[in-house]
């Protein structure tokens, strides 16, 4: 299972000084969060992927990926035993977007980890049982031949 960086986020004391300066120099098209001024999201382009760019809660400068996975609480798992560190627990985000967590690698470098909701899907319909084709009974007679369609009269000139 492949496990693609589907989110970015890019932050720091001022996030409108950040969000008109990636306006400006890549054009990006920008979105208000609802209820937050200081946080937009940011538009896929074609061949990449969406984002954010505001202010961060510390005033620190950072940027950050999230990384898809099927299961946060497995891959904390796989993360502890390679050397990373657990920082930021699972949470629920709003809207029916998924879970997000955090962790730092052996480095100290900060990446995010991004589920999907687990949305039960609608039971199938089962198919009704295709009736089984009966096999036709040859018939005693011989099929009846078709007449051919009787010839229509012409019709009578009209006299002068």
């Amino acid at each position: 299972m492949s496990h693609p960086v589907n989110w970015f986020q890019i932050q720091g004391p001022n996030g409108h000084v950040l969000q008109q300066f990636y306006k400006q120099v890549f054009g990006w098209k920008m979105k208000a969060q609802p209820g937050d001024d200081s946080m937009v999201l940011v538009a896929a382009e074609p061949k990449g992927m969406a984002g954010s760019i505001g202010t961060h809660h510390n005033h620190q400068p950072a940027v950050a990926v999230y990384i898809s996975v099927g299961d946060i609480d497995a891959v904390f798992g796989k993360i502890q035993r390679a050397g990373g560190r657990m920082v930021t627990p699972k949470q629920q985000l709003g809207g029916g977007m998924g879970s997000i967590a955090g962790f730092t690698d052996p480095a100290g470098n900060w990446t995010g980890l991004w589920m999907a909701d687990k949305k039960k899907a609608p039971a199938k319909k089962k198919a009704a049982p295709k009736k089984k084709a009966t096999p036709k009974k040859a018939s005693a007679k011989a099929p009846a031949k078709k007449k051919a369609p009787a010839k229509k009269k012409a019709p009578a000139k009209k006299k002068k």
